[in-house]
């Protein structure tokens, strides 16, 4: 049975300090480790807390592109994400407030696709204003990129 989403919602997530900088989080029944790197203090169980958050924009490049496919009669057989952030670090190293903490992310999506022309580049053009995350960093004033691989041909200009 499909479940009818709400177009707002809330949900929570908790988390408990385990060290200075290791934290266990929980988000529904699952629980996650978030750590510093050993040459930070950490202990180096589980990612840094940006890294999580850039581990979630990949995750929802993946969910919404897949969501654009079907509306588009497009099937995705394999997809592939990288994402290469530039981090301005002098607010979490305490030097001073800054406002645009990533200045730059680039987002690099390879995949198959099946399907028209017309509704590939729907897909590719309309990523940016429906992936919740993307549009945080966007409206953050970071410099999202996109590059597109698809079936082999570079897509990016579409």
């Amino acid at each position: 049975m499909k479940i009818k989403e709400k177009p707002i919602w809330t949900f929570s997530v908790s988390g408990t300090q385990q060290t200075k900088t290791r934290s266990t989080v929980r988000a529904r029944d699952i629980e996650m480790v978030i750590d510093e790197p050993i040459e930070r203090g950490g202990t180096n169980l589980g990612p840094m807390p940006v890294e999580t958050m850039i581990m979630g924009l990949v995750g929802c490049t993946h969910v919404i592109t897949n969501k654009l496919a079907a509306h588009h009669g497009v099937t995705i057989t394999s997809m592939d994400v990288d994402v290469v952030t530039k981090m301005d670090s002098s607010g979490t190293r305490l030097i001073e407030p800054i406002d645009i903490p990533f200045p730059e992310v680039t987002i690099s999506i390879v995949a198959e696709m099946d399907g028209p022309d017309e509704a590939i580049d729907a897909v590719i053009a309309k990523l940016r204003h429906h992936c919740a995350v993307s549009k945080m960093l966007q409206m953050s004033g970071s410099d999202v990129t996109e590059t597109w691989t698809i079936n082999g041909i570079d897509r990016s200009a579409a």
